[in-house]
């Protein structure tokens, strides 16, 4: 596996890390985008579609080749399609059909529009009007009544310039130069029948002219000549009769093919466009799940706690030591009875682990002290305190823990030992030998120092002269000190302790308190000189759940 492959390996395993930290947030996000989609599903009234299929050619193309240039001038078809729904069409539509009695469209026009929508077809002369109801024959009404709306306004927008100059020719033919309007006509003027007829007409009326004014006008050439004027008069006055009639019949529009036509009814439709229950159900699931991790990724960018080594170590700049699992505790159970369980555990193994880390890590001092500190408070560096000294007991050393957090002490109710004497009395004068303030525990090699009765002032005993002989005293005694140290803020007391104990291991609770703040405190431990072996994560949210189960450990 090259070093790629692994970078790809471990980005993926960190994703699914995120996931399962935050799977709360993406179970949650889920749940509630697929109830929103299963409520929209179940909840929703069904809308119905019917569809209009039209057809509209260029005015002036073959019809006879309905696809010819169909990519030219595609302006005027979206013009066209766009006439559908204008204003004029969906009133008389509205109206005709009394859509204003019809709930759904009692708001008026601007329903109709938002219900209507019409759908060019890329690279034809096609578009389909489409309907949605509540009501699916009445969907498929109107559908079709705006198609044969569009196609009537359509043919009578093309005969109104011709019905005008019907109009104007029939008022025309009615007045008493009727002939010479007939005569002036365009299509008159060039017909050459008519050219023809004129001209022999004025030849045959030229040559009787001439004939009458030699002869009588009942000499036969005369009459003759008369009588083929005549036939030709009738010949070329029936010829512009025609002319004007085919004229008429052009103008008003009977042999005029509309461009525009309905190609297909508007149906029925018997199964509604929306909601789809299915896949709204299925969009629900799986765009829930996509938001969890979205929702659960941006938290973890933005999130300012702790919660992995790489926290502890790139953003607080501290050597990891141990990370230990969230555990319950069972009713009256003692906080470190996974460690005197003969069963393996999370929790036993990861104290165990950070006992062998703590070992190393202190193994060049020759000091048996060592402070566990936190932040704040409720991080839980005096269930770390207790359970780190019975992991060194165990060991066979003999070690001594200090509850020394003189202000808010509780060790004592962790190792269930008395309180009632302890470190204060001895810093004040009340005891006079170290030894008498030490208690023995239910641990074997495991000897406890209590707060005992508190002080109002614990910042003067901590400065006290008897300060120095007591770690003295427990220097030369116990092979392991575990002072359980109050938290650095808001009080500074645990500097008070740096003055004599060199070494300390921090303690930060899983996802709780935000990284500038520990970042403050280490730098005071630091100031103090006080040296920080490293940071442990406690009330940690195991990733995985054979880790968690304890069947990791059982394998192991």
């Amino acid at each position: 596996m090259n070093i790629k492959q692994q970078d790809t390996d471990n980005d993926i395993y960190g994703y699914l890390q995120v996931i399962s930290r935050r799977r709360r947030t993406v179970v949650l996000v889920a749940a509630l985008v697929f109830s929103v989609m299963a409520g929209y599903a179940f909840l929703s009234p069904p809308i119905f579609q019917a569809t209009a299929l039209v057809s509209v050619d260029k005015v002036g193309s073959d019809i006879s080749s309905p696809n010819a240039s169909q990519d030219s001038d595609e302006g005027y078809f979206e013009t066209q399609f766009k006439l559908i729904t204008s204003e004029t069409q969906l009133r008389r539509v509205y109206e005709d059909l009394k859509l204003a009695n019809v709930e759904e469209f009692a708001l008026g026009l601007p329903s109709l529009r938002k219900a209507v929508t019409v759908l060019p077809m890329p690279r034809t002369r096609l578009a389909s009007v489409n309907v949605e109801s509540k009501d699916p024959a009445l969907a498929a009404s109107i559908a079709g009544s705006l198609a044969r709306a569009f196609v009537r306004k359509n043919l009578d927008n093309q005969l109104f310039m011709s019905k005008t100059v019907l109009g104007a020719l029939q008022a025309r033919t009615r007045d008493a130069d009727a002939r010479l309007v007939i005569e002036s006509l365009p299509a008159v003027v060039n017909n050459k029948l008519i050219q023809d007829i004129k001209t022999q007409i004025f030849n045959s009326e030229a040559a009787l002219a001439d004939l009458r004014t030699r002869y009588t006008a009942n000499y036969p050439a005369v009459l003759a000549l008369q009588s083929r004027l005549e036939a030709m008069r009738r010949v070329r006055d029936h010829e512009m009769d025609n002319i004007l009639g085919s004229l008429k019949t052009e103008l008003s529009g009977q042999l005029r093919a509309n461009n525009v036509r309905i190609v297909d009814e508007p149906t029925v439709p018997q199964r509604p466009v929306r909601p789809r229950k299915g896949l709204a159900l299925i969009l629900g699931l799986v765009g829930g799940l996509a938001l969890g991790a979205l929702a659960a990724f941006m938290l973890e960018t933005f999130d300012q706690t702790i919660q992995t080594h790489q926290d502890v170590e790139l953003r607080l700049g501290l050597p990891f030591l141990g990370l230990i699992p969230h555990t319950r505790r069972e009713k009256g159970a003692k906080v470190y009875a996974p460690l005197v369980s003969s069963d393996v555990s999370p929790s036993s193994e990861a104290f165990r682990n950070l006992r062998t880390i703590v070992s190393l890590a202190n193994k060049a001092s020759n000091d048996p002290f060592l402070l566990v500190t936190s932040t704040v408070q409720a991080e839980g560096k005096s269930f770390v305190a207790t359970n780190l000294a019975v992991a060194l007991a165990q060991l066979g050393q003999k070690v001594l823990i200090i509850d020394g957090d003189l202000r808010r002490p509780n060790q004592h109710l962790n190792l269930c030992a008395t309180a009632k004497l302890g470190l204060c009395d001895y810093l004040s004068g009340g005891v006079a030998e170290a030894g008498h303030v030490a208690q023995k525990t239910g641990i074997h090699n495991l000897e406890f120092v209590a707060c005992g009765t508190r002080s109002k002032n614990p910042a003067e005993l901590l400065n006290a002269e008897l300060m120095a002989k007591f770690v003295l005293w427990a220097r030369g005694r116990y092979s392991r000190v575990i002072v359980d140290c109050p938290p650095v803020f808001p009080v500074s007391d645990v500097l008070l302790w740096g003055r004599h104990v060199n070494s300390t291991i921090f303690i930060a609770h899983y996802g709780r308190t935000r990284v500038p703040l520990i970042q403050t405190a280490c730098a005071r431990l630091r100031v103090g000189g006080v040296r920080i072996l490293g940071g442990v994560i406690n009330g940690a949210k195991i990733g995985t759940t054979r880790y968690a189960n304890g069947r990791y450990a059982e394998h192991y």
